[in-house]
């Protein structure tokens, strides 16, 4: 009877021990897809700051907005990402040559007139 009830009481130790580590690893998965969640946010708002900037200079209709919209999304993503100089400076040349072939060339004059604006569009 001894036996019994020790090996109960056993059992329900380490039960409570591995539910309890469950717990604590779903608390740390929620920290993690919150950070990652305020991370994109961010990236959505500078994303949509450069694109207002292009929009108030060049006037440009929706779909061409949302379309760089996406590509300056996808620049803040992935300078957050870059690990050193080099990997930033290749970023920059997509993004450039990205631009260039999205806008029109006298739309890129207006933009290369003001180098300012530029590399604050590709940096």
């Amino acid at each position: 009877m001894k036996k019994i009830i020790a090996a109960f009481v056993l059992f329900i130790s380490v039960s409570m021990t591995a539910n309890a580590q469950d717990v604590k690893k779903s608390n740390s998965q929620e920290k993690k897809i919150t950070s990652v969640e305020t991370t994109k946010v961010d990236f959505n708002d500078l994303a949509k700051k450069d694109t207002y900037k292009l929009v108030k200079l060049l006037q440009l209709d929706q779909q061409m907005a949302k379309d760089l919209n996406g590509l300056f999304f996808y620049k803040h993503n992935q300078f957050s990402l870059a690990k050193n100089e080099n990997e930033k400076n290749q970023i920059s040349e997509q993004i450039e040559a990205k631009l260039r072939a999205t806008l029109t060339p006298s739309q890129m004059d207006k933009i290369t007139s003001q180098p300012d604006l530029l590399k604050s569009l590709i940096n």
